[in-house]
């Protein structure tokens, strides 16, 4: 008991971590496969059952050696009992095995149910979507929804009832068959004097031992069985997840990233009938201001995506500084980034891990004031309980909160705190004030020098401060340019002004 107590927790410890790293490390298009969340929620299920595992096989040795002792005695007493009794017990193995590979069937066929219910049960339970489930009247359609999954899968599970009814009533009757021959065997021994009732009733005895012993054999062994299918699960997604981890090469990018290419790049994300990106080619260089706008899917969060690294194109190539990105070293890459995407991580954590997450930190609060300071959030911050220790999870640590503008300043923070080769901002400034947004992009006009910039926005006013302005439609390159030519050119780029200025 003492080992077991020992042991269980360390081993759930390294197969959660090993899950959570493996999710973290693979290729971010393993997202995209389809059944890949079912396969982590099964996955899960693995890291969960290693709480037990120990446990099971605890008891299934302590069984064994029990059975194997009485019987020893058995054999002695009447070599012929021993055969019979494992008869007695074989089918309630077999059952107990059928019965747990039913158990498995069933949840393997509702994880995909049980995990959009998880998710379900936190979008309509969480703090963060509370007052729009409330003010928008959602709560009887979301409980619709949440209930109709459950008794879904409650469907599932009540349709196999009859199977394993039919598993335990044949074991049963199979088991009790040979159970009844072996007392009337003991009996027709006894009664005919072929063994003296002394023996008979020691007999008895070791019968009795060795029947409870095999039974638990069985129960305990069913029961790793039972564990063996969800490690195996786990086994195979963390194979998987091994197998799409990122082994584009050992060349590594150093120094100052002086130009990004991209030649005749397309993506097409899987079960996808068109391609996202489709056929780009892009020069950006060390200095240089770069605008990508248009409309919703159009593929500028793709192209983004490729410029980092996080996807890698079907065809064509993304080089930094000659590199192509599919031989490189992906954390060298990644090093040398600073993204602030459209859905930006709120991390309950410290204002101070907020900004300096990813990047090693000193002692020293310098640097991260600075951040602070350029996103202009120096007087939020010092007005929270705990300024850089403040926590950001008041729901949950009672910690403070910050709007969605300050969230977002927060985002772009971090990514300035890195000061990265390549600076990628997606809708910056969605949430923010004219006072904010303005700060914001005049600090990217300022810090621009250094470092290649990149900036997707609906907001086309703002793309007055790049060197150079994309239009993407459908996921190519439609129209390129500086602001006054685009303005001027009676293309997309001048359409989408006109209508943002015609309030």
């Amino acid at each position: 008991t003492y080992a077991e107590r020992r042991i269980t927790p360390r081993l759930t410890t390294e197969t959660d971590t090993a899950l959570v790293e493996a999710v973290c490390r693979v290729e971010a298009a393993a997202y995209s496969k389809h059944g890949f969340a079912d396969r982590q929620e099964a996955a899960e299920m693995g890291v969960l059952r290693t709480q037990v595992m120990v446990t099971d096989a605890q008891r299934l040795m302590s069984a064994l050696i029990r059975m194997l002792t009485a019987g020893g005695v058995l054999s002695v007493l009447n070599p012929a009992m021993l055969p019979l009794l494992l008869l007695a017990v074989l089918p309630a193995g077999i059952g107990a095995v059928l019965t747990a590979r039913v158990d498995y069937e069933i949840h393997y066929a509702n994880v995909a149910d049980r995990n959009v219910r998880g998710m379900m049960r936190w979008w309509s339970t969480t703090p963060k979507y509370g007052d729009e489930v409330r003010a928008n009247g959602m709560t009887d359609y979301l409980l619709f929804w949440y209930r109709s999954l459950s008794e879904r899968c409650d469907r599932r599970t009540l349709a196999a009832a009859p199977r394993t009814l039919r598993i335990a009533l044949l074991s049963s009757l199979a088991g009790g068959a040979f159970l009844v021959l072996t007392w009337a065997v003991l009996a027709w021994l006894a009664v005919t004097g072929r063994i003296g009732l002394a023996i008979a009733a020691t007999a008895v005895l070791a019968v009795q031992t060795t029947l409870a012993s095999l039974s638990q054999v069985v129960i305990n062994g069913a029961a790793v069985f039972h564990t063996s299918l969800y490690l195996g699960d786990m086994q195979a997604f963390l194979d998987a997840a091994v197998a799409r981890a990122p082994r584009r090469g050992e060349r590594a990018v150093t120094g100052p990233v002086d130009e990004i290419r991209l030649d005749e790049v397309v993506y097409q994300y899987p079960g996808k009938e068109k391609p996202a990106v489709a056929g780009v080619s892009l020069t950006l260089r060390r200095g240089q201001i770069l605008a990508i706008v248009g409309t919703n899917g159009s593929g500028k969060s793709t192209l983004t995506r490729l410029l980092t690294g996080i996807n890698l194109p079907d065809k064509g190539r993304v080089t930094w500084n000659g590199a192509d990105l599919a031989e490189v070293d992906p954390a060298s890459v990644w090093r040398r980034t600073g993204l602030v995407p459209q859905i930006f991580a709120q991390w309950p954590l410290r204002v101070r891990e907020n900004i300096t997450l990813g990047q090693p930190r000193t002692a020293d609060d310098g640097p991260v004031w600075e951040a602070v300071d350029a996103v202009g959030m120096r007087e939020a911050v010092e007005e929270l309980p705990e300024r850089l220790d403040t926590l950001l999870a008041r729901e949950l640590f009672g910690g403070a909160e910050l709007s969605g503008g300050q969230w977002q300043r927060l985002a772009c923070s971090r990514a300035l705190y890195r000061r990265p080769s390549l600076l990628i901002l997606d809708e910056p400034t969605s949430q923010m004030d004219p006072r904010g947004e303005h700060g914001i992009f005049e600090r990217i006009k300022a810090i621009a020098g250094d470092r290649i910039t990149v900036v997707v926005t609906h907001r086309l006013e703002n793309t007055r401060i790049a060197d150079h302005i994309v239009v993407m439609e459908h996921g190519r390159i439609t129209e390129q340019g500086r602001y006054e030519d685009l303005v001027n050119a009676a293309g997309t780029f001048a359409e989408l002004l006109e209508l943002s200025q015609d309030r």
